[in-house]
């Protein structure tokens, strides 16, 4: 089996691998930054935590779901980080521009260039 799997992963490895390290650095940064909620900030550490405590709540002889509880547990702590922490910051860690709410960006036609002067009261 294993002869099988492992070159099947060194060939997906390399096309998967930046997604992969940019979550992680993006999970990162979530949890370091002071915006998010300290709730949701404490989730993957917590998860991490239990996924390296060699204590389980759900035992290890339960066909399927005892074997990988912690991956469950790691990546729904994830999931909730990531969907759970304001959009902008999550926007903004991940490098995307936020949406201009300008008029001329939403629709141009509607926008007449003009010209001001001020006058002085005397």
């Amino acid at each position: 089996m294993s002869r099988f799997l492992f070159p099947l992963l060194m060939m997906l490895l390399p096309r998967f691998l930046p997604n992969i390290l940019k979550y992680v650095m993006l999970v990162w940064r979530l949890t370091v930054d002071r915006r998010v909620n300290i709730i949701l900030r404490s989730l993957v550490p917590l998860a991490l935590v239990y996924f390296i405590w060699p204590f389980d709540l759900i035992k290890d002889n339960i066909p399927l779901i005892g074997r990988v509880d912690d991956i469950i547990i790691l990546g729904m702590a994830i999931l909730f980080l990531i969907k759970l922490a304001p959009p902008h910051v999550v926007d903004e860690h991940l490098g995307r521009a936020a949406p201009a709410d300008r008029p001329e960006d939403k629709d141009p036609s509607q926008v007449v260039d003009g010209k001001a002067r001020f006058l002085d009261d005397e």
